[in-house]
């Protein structure tokens, strides 16, 4: 009978405790002359070791902990060679992945056993870099005051523009992108083996950002559906206005060339919004369900109200923050009395036309809105946040909850 201490250590794994226990000491007791060796050498070459995929092989449990660790070695002028990274999943997009090999060391599915033998050593050696949950990592004034440290080369997008002209996007015609998250990804992700829950209840209403997306294109914008392993299409109604690049047309390489080439990106909680911020550019975050104590760099954000139902009246986000974003987990829902009311059409149209004036210079902030900004934010986080902000027309019209 194995110690529920024990057992609590090692949470998550996926098979019968004591024989992943045996599994590992076996795997130690065959590999231990390499260990020993790699030990020495990392030791000699003052190298550190950062784990990265570590619970998730989504693009977020890979960049979030590597972008910040190279950017604060860059900040202080420390040498990169010395970091070794251990990429504990599979690729969560290999056009990424390359980019990244261009300036670290990175361990990932190419080279298990040669992995598997830094991770004994490194662990053996205390010389892993602590591990860092990814609401911290999303907080960390890096995203604010470091510099991009990755890029496409001038014939990815080259390449890229080719696409974007075989689609029919004019020279010099706006470009709307957006994602949604959406139940099926994440099903997918958990047939592979993935251990996760998908909590639909998080996941925005499409129909809003279909809507969206139509009078974005009728006043001019080129809109494109991004998305990966999604089980719907766009409606008929709505494919003059959307090109559905999502459903038919998906690459990796384009994943990421189109995230950073759009003049406007729309994030409905989805981990796309960390493609923008790895190369300072802001994004539109509506329909977030979590409490956030900051966005990255120029982001503009609209949280999903919480209702509750018996009370019959919105939560205040001092309520919210006292819940612990338990508000948006169907464990706790039912407990809580609350459920989630996603973004309207209106409120996403009024950040997107706040992020166009951003962008074009144009916006003139009021006092008003910094004073509700504040109010937001103090309730948040005590000690400030880094960056980032709410909508203002969206803190406008629901002032009575920054309390």
């Amino acid at each position: 009978m194995i110690p529920k201490f024990v057992r609590a250590k090692f949470v998550g794994v996926k098979q019968p405790l004591g024989r992943w226990i045996l599994r590992h000491v076996v795997e130690f007791a065959i590999l231990s002359p390499a260990i020993l060796f790699t030990w020495l050498w990392l030791k000699a070459w003052r190298k550190e070791v950062l784990l990265v995929g570590v619970a998730s092989s989504s693009i977020t449990a890979f960049l979030m902990p590597l972008e910040v660790e190279l950017r604060r070695r860059v900040d202080i002028k420390s040498d990169l060679s010395q970091l070794i990274v251990l990429d504990l999943s599979p690729d969560a997009n290999s056009q990424i992945r390359k980019m990244y090999d261009s300036v670290a060391k990175i361990y990932g599915e190419e080279a298990k056993l040669l992995r598997r033998i830094i991770w004994w050593a490194s662990a053996l050696g205390r010389l892993q870099l602590p591990r860092r949950e990814i609401l911290e990592i999303h907080e960390d004034s890096m995203w604010h005051t470091g510099q991009p440290l990755v890029s496409l080369t001038a014939a990815e997008i080259e390449v890229g523009n080719k696409f974007l002209e075989s689609i029919g996007v004019g020279k010099n015609q706006p470009i709307v992108c957006y994602a949604t998250r959406s139940s099926s990804y994440y099903e997918k992700l958990s047939a592979s083996g993935v251990q996760l829950k998908s909590r639909n209840v998080r996941n925005p209403d499409e129909s809003i950002y279909f809507e969206v997306s139509k009078y974005l294109s009728e006043q001019g914008a080129f809109v494109i559906r991004l998305g990966k392993n999604l089980d719907t299409k766009v409606p008929d109604s709505y494919q003059e206005y959307i090109f559905d690049y999502a459903s038919e047309f998906r690459t990796e390489f384009l994943d990421v060339f189109l995230v950073q080439r759009c003049n406007l990106f729309i994030s409905g909680g989805t981990g796309l919004v960390i493609m923008r911020a790895i190369a300072n550019l802001p994004t539109i975050n509506s329909d977030f369900y979590r409490i956030h104590k900051g966005w990255f760099k120029k982001d503009l954000a609209l949280f999903q109200k919480v209702y509750y139902i018996h009370k019959n009246r919105f939560a205040t986000v001092s309520e919210k923050v006292a819940m612990k974003s338990q508000f948006s987990d169907e464990r706790h829902q039912e407990r809580l009395g609350v459920r989630l009311i996603k973004n309207t059409v209106e409120e996403i149209l009024a950040a997107c036309d706040e992020m166009t004036a951003r962008l074009n210079g144009t916006w003139v902030t009021t006092d008003e809105d910094e004073i509700l900004q504040k109010k937001y934010w103090d309730l948040i986080c005590d000690s400030g946040h880094h960056g980032g902000r709410i909508g203002a027309q969206f803190l406008r019209d629901n002032q009575d909850l920054l309390r």
